[in-house]
Parts: structure tokens; C-alpha cells; sequence
């Protein structure tokens, strides 16, 4: 929602939250960059490291049945969708992809590179990172290990092999061209192709180390009657890292599920008009709607009106930036939150609960493209309908502008 009569829409009130805001960036981290580096080449032994990788990779079938009603005959008719995705061998019968591919699934059937099919069961699925664990009893497949050391880096070269809407493997080279370092949910930005299916995919190093799994391909349509109509490939792809992957599927091995922080606050969205540009208006954090007496949000002061605008020094701009870093903090965190009242800052550091809800709601509607309005997750703002990979997006376009900007503003300078 816009800001209601608590802040005002006169200008007047939203030039003064617009020099609020500027101020409380001094306190939170400068924005992500793009940094940019020399790509390196690819390794001499690439159809090797191809050839090792690719028996670890599997196309996933996941099938659930819809009943709908046409419009002329109100008979029900039940259709079977297919949703169509890829998974990579971290043990010989456990196979990871992502719980965009399986979510909800009534059958997950894994087909290897050389064809085999096998029926596979659901370990585990975490939307808020989008990781799902699946166990294939009737294989035995070559696992790939984790990359081991640090993490990658922006020019690293990556090899993406995955499954196609055709069944088919591909793979595609590329680097890792941007980092998004958000509060306990990195991504990494590839130059690698995504083709369709290939959300579940492999990523690895030179090494043939599993560096992450691609979460690229956000939508989940069904297998349709003529291959024509698929999808073209995208040319750009992020990949969840390896050392958040693998944090989760330690849980999910363990427990069956990986637990969430917990803030105990409903929001909503709220923005300002746009000083630059008429008719925009910018999002600018999120109103607390609600507060869950005795929780964590009301421990620390958070109140019904306040607008939490900075969270672990980044800066929240949708509901839904909160709603997942929240969630993907481990329980028992102290997090330090910022945020306005009467146009007044506040600072305070909460101490996250543990979540009663071991797969919150928001995430279950779609583990990469909704956009929740609370951790708890009892209510959603469709007006301010954000996912992740959206958000991600929004901040390269805000980044060139930036720098189209700053070139501007050089160009003057010398001239000057």
C-alpha cells in the first residue's frame, strides 16, 4: 500500500522521510556493485571435466494432477502437469534440485543421462532457499563433492550442465560476472546461458567441484504437446552458492527441514512519490501492520505504524527483502534493525525466534517470485508483488542508471 494517514501524501512529508531516509543510509552498507574483471580462459580439459560431470546430472519430472471445469461443460476434468527440472548426485541415491521443481509434486520420476528412470521421494524442501533433497533408491549415481575452500569469485570460470525441456543435457561456460551478498542469501550472478529446465542444474568449477545450483528458470510450465513453443534460453543465470546449499541440506538430512528466524511482525509495503520521475512511486520499506505480543518485534519496541527501513546494514525497500532475510537467519540470531517513527529513527537489535512454521506460507506460494509481507507469513500485499530474482533485477537496472549517472556527471567534470 501507499503511506496511509499515519505518514501523509503531501509532498511535503515525503520530502522529509526522502532526507530521513538519506540520512539512515549512513548507516547501513553501501549498495551491491557490479564489479567487472577479466574473464579467464576456459581450462584446456573441458570435454573431460564435461564428460565426468554430466552422468551426476538428472532431468526431474515432477507430476501433479489439476481438476478444472471448462466453461461450456461443467463437468470436471483432470489434467496431469509436468513440471520440468534438473538435479545434480551429492550422494549415490541423493539427488539435489530446487523446491520450485518439486514443490507440491504427487510424483517425482529422475531420469539419468544414459536414460534410466527411477521413482523419487521428497528427503526434504526448503522454499526460502529454494532446495529441495530427493532420494532415488533404484540408482546409483556419480556424486559430485562440494567445492571445497573459498567460495567463488567474480571472473571465475563455471561450467552449468542441466536438463532441457527436450530431456536433454546442456551445458554452457561462462564466469561468475556479480556477487549479491544479501543477509544470509548470496547469489551469484552468471554469464552462463539458462536454458528452460535447467533450474536444479550444476554448477561447478574447474575442479568439477559443485560451486551451486542454478535458480535461473523461475517459471514451472508444464511439458506442452509441441516442442515448439518452448521457452528460448536467457542470458543470465544465478546460482544459490555452495556453502548455503550445503547448510541446508545438512538440516535436511538431518531433520527433514531446515528451521527459520522468526521476527513476529505483519507488513505491508509503503512507498513515497518520486521526486525525478512523475507518476512513480519508490518503495521505500515496510509498514508494520501487526506485532505478535511477547515476540521477538515487540521485545525490541517495534510498534503498529513504524517503517522498517534497514535490516543487518542493508536497506529494506519490499516486505519482502525482510520477510527472507528474517526467515533465512538461523534462529536465536541477534539482528540489528532500523527503523522510523513520526519521522524519527530508531535503532534496536532483536534476538530472532524460532519459526512455528517449518515451511512459511509466503514461500510455499512460489519459492522464487512471491513476495511475502511478514515472516510469519500470515498475509500477503499483492500490490507489492516482489520475488527475489525480481528484487535482483531491479537493482542491475538501478545500478547502470547509477553508472550511465556518474559517467554523466565525469564527463561534465573534465569538461569543466
Amino acid at each position: 500500500m501507499l503511506l496511509g494517514a499515519r505518514w501523509g501524501s503531501q509532498r511535503s512529508r515525503g520530502a522529509r522521510v526522502w532526507r530521513l531516509l538519506a540520512a539512515l543510509a549512513l548507516l547501513l552498507s553501501p549498495a551491491h556493485t557490479l564489479a567487472q574483471s577479466a574473464s579467464p580462459a576456459a581450462p584446456g580439459n573441458l570435454d573431460a571435466l564435461v564428460q565426468r560431470v554430466r552422468p551426476a546430472v538428472v532431468t526431474i519430472l515432477a507430476q501433479n494432477t489439476e481438476v478444472r471445469r471448462g466453461s461450456r461443460d461443467p463437468k470436471p476434468v483432470s489434467r496431469t502437469h509436468t513440471r520440468v527440472g534438473s538435479g545434480v548426485a551429492i550422494a549415490p541415491s541423493q539427488i539435489l534440485t530446487t523446491a520450485s521443481v518439486v514443490l507440491r509434486a504427487e510424483r517425482v520420476r529422475v531420469r539419468t543421462a544414459n536414460g534410466l528412470e527411477a521413482d523419487a521421494q521428497i528427503i526434504g524442501v526448503d522454499p526460502v532457499f529454494n532446495v529441495a533433497l530427493l532420494r532415488v533408491p533404484d540408482l546409483r549415481l556419480p556424486a559430485l563433492p562440494f567445492s571445497s575452500g573459498r567460495g567463488g569469485r567474480i571472473g571465475d570460470w563455471v561450467l552449468t550442465v542441466g536438463s532441457s525441456y527436450r530431456f536433454q543435457l546442456t551445458e554452457s561456460v561462462g564466469t561468475i560476472s556479480a556477487i549479491y551478498p544479501e543477509p544470509r542469501l548470496s547469489l551469484l550472478q552468471l554469464t552462463n546461458t539458462v536454458a528452460p529446465g535447467n533450474s536444479g542444474a550444476a554448477a561447478v568449477n574447474a575442479r568439477g567441484e559443485l560451486l551451486g545450483i542454478v535458480q535461473g528458470e523461475l517459471g514451472s510450465p508444464e511439458i506442452h504437446p509441441s516442442l515448439d513453443s518452448e521457452r528460448r534460453p536467457s542470458g543470465i543465470s544465478f546460482v544459490l552458492p555452495a556453502e548455503m546449499v550445503n547448510r541446508v541440506v545438512q538440516a535436511l538430512q538431518r531433520d527433514g527441514r531446515l528451521r527459520h528466524g522468526y521476527l513476529g511482525v505483519t507488513t505491508s509495503g509503503a512507498s513515497v512519490p518520486s521526486e525525478s520521475e512523475r507518476g512513480l512511486d519508490i518503495p521505500i520499506g515496510a509498514m508494520v501492520e501487526s506485532v505478535v505480543p511477547g515476540g521477538p518485534a515487540a521485545k525490541v519496541g517495534l510498534q503498529r505504524g513504524d517503517l522498517i527501513v534497514g535490516f543487518e546494514g542493508e536497506r529494506v525497500e519490499y516486505p519482502g527483502q525482510l520477510a527472507r532475510w528474517v526467515a533465512a537467519t538461523p534462529p536465536g540470531t541477534s539482528i540489528g534493525l532500523v527503523w522510523v517513527r513520526r519521522d524519527l529513527q530508531k535503532v534496536g537489535s532483536a534476538v530472532l525466534g524460532d519459526s512455528p512454521d517449518p515451511m512459511p506460507a509466503w514461500a510455499m506460494n512460489s519459492p522464487i517470485s512471491s513476495a511475502p509481507s511478514s515472516d510469519a507469513g500470515d498475509r500477503r500485499d499483492s500490490s507489492q508483488g516482489h520475488g527475489r530474482i525480481a528484487d535482483i533485477e531491479r537493482q542491475i537496472r538501478d545500478l547502470n542508471r547509477q553508472l550511465e549517472q556518474l559517467k554523466g556527471q565525469s564527463t561534465r567534470s573534465r569538461r569543466e
